[in-house]
C-alpha cells in the first residue's frame, strides 16, 4: 500500500499523490517536499521506489528486512534510518514493536513498514501544522515523525514505572511470596530490557543527527532535533535506572525466600531432635530383655511418658531460646 502526501514548500499547501509516477513528477518541481509511506511493500515495489529516488541497493536491502538495529546510514545523496515505534498490547504484558525504515532526501522522507503506525497519522497533522517552521524543508517532516515516536515512549514507560513501584510495594509489604510474584517481575524486566534494546541505539542515532555537520540541518533546526535527543536520553536512564531497582528488587525477594527457608530447615530440624530423642528412650525401653532395669515396675510407663514429655518440653525451651521456633 503506497501513501504519499506532496507539499508545496512556498505556499504551505498539501496534494495527496496516489501514484509512484505521480510521486516522481511532484519531486521534479524544485519547490516540493514528498513523504512517501510504504506499508508492507513486496521486494519488487521496493526496488521500483528505489529505481525512482536512486536509493542505493544496499538501503533497499535493509529497508526490507526486519529486525534491523536502529541506526543511521549515510548514502552519498540520502539517509536511512531505522527506528521503533513501542506501543503496550492491553491484553498481555507484551509490548508491540514496530520497525520504521526512514528515507530521508534532500526534499522527500521515505517510510517504510510492515506493521500499523498509529505515530504516522499524528505525525501528518503536526506536519500540517508546523511546515510554516524550520523553514518549510523535510527537517520538519523528520522531527515531526522521530518527536512524535519518542513521545509515545512515554505513556508505556510511565505504566512499566508504576509496575515496578507496585511490585516492590508487595515485596515489603509482608504478602506471601507466590510463584506469580517472580513472574510478574521476569516478564516487567524483560519489557525493560525491550524498551532499553530500542531506546539505547536510537539515542546514538539522534546524537549523530546533532553533531555531524549536516547540509539538511541548519543550526535553528538542530535545536529541534536536541529537544527529541533530550527526550531519547530521558527515556533510556529511567530504562537503565528501574533495570537496575528491578535487579535489587529480585534480589531481596531471593533472599526473603532463602531466609524463610531457612526458618523452615530450623523449625524442622529442631522438631526432629525432639521427636529423635523420644523414639530413643521408646527404642531402649522397648528391647526384648527378660532382665531389665525398671522392666517390671508398677508406674514404669507413666514414668517413661513423663521422662519424654520433659525432655520433650526442656528441648522446645532450648530451641526456642535459640530462636529455631
Amino acid at each position: 500500500m503506497l501513501k504519499a502526501l506532496r507539499c508545496n514548500s512556498l505556499e504551505h499547501c498539501f496534494q495527496r499523490v496516489t501514484s509512484l509516477a505521480e510521486a516522481q513528477q511532484a519531486l521534479a518541481e524544485p519547490q516540493a517536499i514528498l513523504w512517501l509511506d510504504l506499508f508492507n511493500p513486496s521486494q519488487e515495489e521496493l526496488q521500483d521506489v528505489g529505481a525512482a529516488f536512486h536509493l542505493h541497493p544496499l538501503a533497499v536491502e535493509d529497508a526490507g528486512h526486519k529486525h534491523q538495529r536502529p541506526k543511521i546510514e549515510e548514502y552519498d545523496s540520502f539517509y536511512l534510518l531505522v527506528f521503533y515505534t513501542v506501543q503496550a498490547e492491553p491484553s498481555t504484558d507484551r509490548l508491540r514493536v514496530c520497525e520504521l525504515s526512514i528515507f530521508l532526501g534532500e526534499r522527500y522522507l521515505i517510510t517504510v513498514h510492515s506493521e500499523p503506525v498509529p505515530e504516522l497519522e499524528e505525525t501528518e497533522q503536526r506536519w500540517t501544522r508546523n511546515v510554516r517552521q524550520l523553514e518549510g524543508g523535510v527537517i520538519v517532516l523528520l522531527y515531526s515523525l522521530l518527536d512524535t515516536i519518542v513521545d509515545q515512549y512515554f505513556p508505556v514507560l510511565d505504566a512499566m514505572v508504576e509496575q515496578a513501584e507496585a511490585l516492590e510495594d508487595r515485596l515489603f509489604s509482608g504478602e506471601l511470596r507466590q510463584r506469580s510474584f517472580t513472574q510478574d517481575l521476569l516478564a516487567l524486566k524483560k519489557r525493560f530490557l525491550t524498551l532499553r534494546r530500542i531506546a539505547g541505539p536510537e539515542r546514538d542515532v539522534l546524537n549523530v543527527l546533532t553533531n555531524r555537520d549536516n547540509p539538511l540541518f541548519n543550526e535553528h533546526a538542530l535545536l529541534y532535533f536536541r529537544d527529541v535527543y533530550d527526550h531519547i536520553m530521558r527515556v533510556a536512564d529511567t530504562v537503565d535506572l528501574y533495570r537496575d531497582q528491578l535487579s535489587s528488587t529480585m534480589d531481596a525477594n531471593l533472599s526473603i525466600v532463602s531466609n524463610d527457608l531457612n526458618k523452615t530447615m530450623r523449625t524442622l530440624t529442631a522438631a526432629s531432635i525432639v521427636l529423635m530423642v523420644d523414639a530413643l528412650l521408646a527404642g531402649i525401653w522397648g528391647m526384648n530383655f527378660e532382665y531389665m532395669p525398671e522392666l517390671h515396675w508398677t508406674y514404669g510407663y507413666v514414668v517413661a511418658l513423663t521422662v519424654m514429655a520433659a525432655i520433650s518440653l526442656l528441648l522446645l525451651l532450648i530451641f526456642r531460646r535459640l530462636r529455631w521456633l
